[in-house]
């Protein structure tokens, strides 16, 4: 017998963590599935343990249960949240820093607490559709797992697995990069190692870049695995968000595979080119896979373009704020695509861009959301990621309760908007204003 509950959420990063809290919190029966052994996605399994950015021009833009989360984790000593009043600081200076035990510590209990049940280490491999008028709806998805093939339904789905995985399956349309000479392009995955060289004398720092150097100019080494960083800097960062690995799609089993043996490949050349120098460098470990920051864009009822998030077009249905500049990470040494928001900007995201075409009972939230890919190089941050899994987790909850035309409930059209921002104003979210 297929067990059957409320809303079915595949993925449980930075999206799906807040998206289930938000609908276990509003009484639905809520099952949250996982691919991975622990919650956190790209923060805790991809090893990038920054969260940016909540607050903008310095006002909050972004709370609720996301911020609820990080000043939780910073009181059992989990997070360092800068002050975010202080002025002309990078970018990267906003995010708050998470130790990754703990963040994924506190994520399993903030979702038991709101009654969700977990399924870690069973990944998403089918979904049935039927028809519901004129579109089609999810009527069952199907999980493999060590317990084997198991059948699970549900009124409304959401989709946060970042790569657009549980639409896809269902037959969505999607965007994924850009296709040119060399195949596609799309942005760099990046492996985090764990480095602890933090007692070298300058030295021995000199000696190795040296090292570093001859073995980019023989070949040994390649310019992405350190980006030709010097040592310390290297050091300085703990090798946190440092290469790029290119020209490998992350929604393809195949090359994502391959993107994870490079990764290991990048430490293992780095950890032979610093020998050189006569210094074995202390890498504790290595993240279990390399993180993608771009696959799939799931086409949804609205779409959101680069001009309109620098220029951050207010919308009718918008249900989120999202705050972080353009960063299009080039392939290779090709650099960083950049545009930072001025002038008092804070860019928005609508349900509309989060509700996916053809299907009347489906939900994407995070970095498969709808839009152009320099606008998704901004909003995929976790943050942002945050809001759009609250915004999706309150819509979901009320698309439980709507029947569609097909005679289905769980429609996700058609839903009482001024409800939905009711609901997420009371659970602390922040939502968009006039500009």
């Amino acid at each position: 017998m297929t067990k059957s509950y409320d809303i079915i959420i595949a993925g449980a990063g930075s999206a799906g963590f807040v998206a289930a809290v938000q609908a276990g919190r509003l009484g639905k029966k809520v099952l949250l599935c996982e691919k991975n052994g622990m919650p956190g996605g790209i923060l805790t399994v991809g090893g990038n343990n920054d969260i940016a950015q909540f607050w903008a021009h310095n006002k909050q833009v972004i709370a609720g249960i996301g911020w609820e989360y990080v000043k939780r984790l910073e009181s059992i000593g989990g997070a360092q949240i800068p002050d975010m009043l202080v002025p002309n600081k990078p970018h990267w200076y906003y995010g708050v820093h998470v130790n990754i035990p703990l963040a994924a510590h506190l994520m399993d209990e903030m979702l038991l607490e709101a009654g969700v049940e977990l399924r870690y280490e069973q990944t998403l491999c089918d979904v049935v559709t039927e028809p519901d008028g004129d579109m089609k709806r999810i009527a069952a998805v199907r999980l493999t797992s060590k317990s084997g093939l198991e059948t699970l339904s549900a009124k409304t789905y959401i989709d946060c697995t970042g790569d657009g995985d549980l639409s896809v399956f269902a037959g969505a349309d999607y965007e994924c990069g850009t296709p040119d000479e060399q195949g596609l392009s799309l942005q760099p995955g990046t492996v985090r190692a764990y480095l602890n060289s933090s007692n070298l004398t300058d030295e021995q720092c000199a000696k190795i870049d040296a090292a570093l150097a001859e073995a980019i100019a023989d070949g040994s080494l390649e310019p992405t695995d350190t980006m030709r960083r010097p040592w310390k800097s290297l050091v300085g960062a703990r090798y946190n968000n440092v290469n790029h690995i290119s020209r490998r799609n992350g929604a393809d089993s195949r090359e994502k595979t391959e993107a994870d043996i490079e990764g290991r490949r990048c430490v293992a050349r780095i950890i032979a080119a610093v020998r050189r120098a006569g210094v074995d460098p202390d890498f504790i470990t290595i993240a279990p896979e390399t993180a993608m920051r771009e696959t799939r864009r799931i086409k949804c009822d609205g779409y959101v373009t680069a001009d309109d998030y620098v220029a951050a077009r207010r919308y009718p249905d918008g249900i989120c704020n999202s705050f972080y500049p353009i960063d299009l990470h080039r392939d290779g040494m090709g650099g960083i695509q950049q545009v930072f928001l001025t002038d008092g900007q804070v860019p928005s995201i609508p349900l509309s861009a989060l509700t996916v075409s053809g299907i009347s009972n489906l939900y994407v939230a995070g970095r498969c959301a709808s839009g152009d890919r320099l606008a998704n190089s901004a909003y995929r941050v976790k943050a942002s990621c945050m809001a759009m899994g609250q915004a999706v987790g309150a819509a979901a909850a009320l698309a439980c309760d709507n029947r569609g035309s097909g005679g289905h409930f769980g429609n996700t059209r058609g839903i009482d908007f001024e409800k939905l921002k009711a609901i997420l104003a009371e659970h602390g979210a922040i939502l968009p204003t006039e500009n």
